[in-house]
């Protein structure tokens, strides 16, 4: 697995990459959202109170390991 990361604006649901990376574009990639901490919006904090763990894709001992 590669990782990279950058910051970016998201604009209607959309997430553009930045020209150095764009060596990646159409290939399936695992993505993670991190937002600075906004205490007015529960939406958001109840999408982050979810655990990854319970999503079946996510669950590949090889790949997750080094989390545990």
């Amino acid at each position: 697995m590669y990782a990279i990361e950058f910051e970016t604006d998201i604009q209607d649901g959309v997430v553009n990459i930045p020209d150095e990376y764009k060596a990646f574009a159409n290939r399936h990639a695992r993505v993670v959202i991190l937002l600075e901490d906004d205490p007015e919006s529960s939406d958001l904090r109840a999408f982050s109170e979810h655990s990854a763990g319970l999503v079946d894709e996510w669950s590949s001992a090889d790949e997750d390991a080094v989390w545990k």
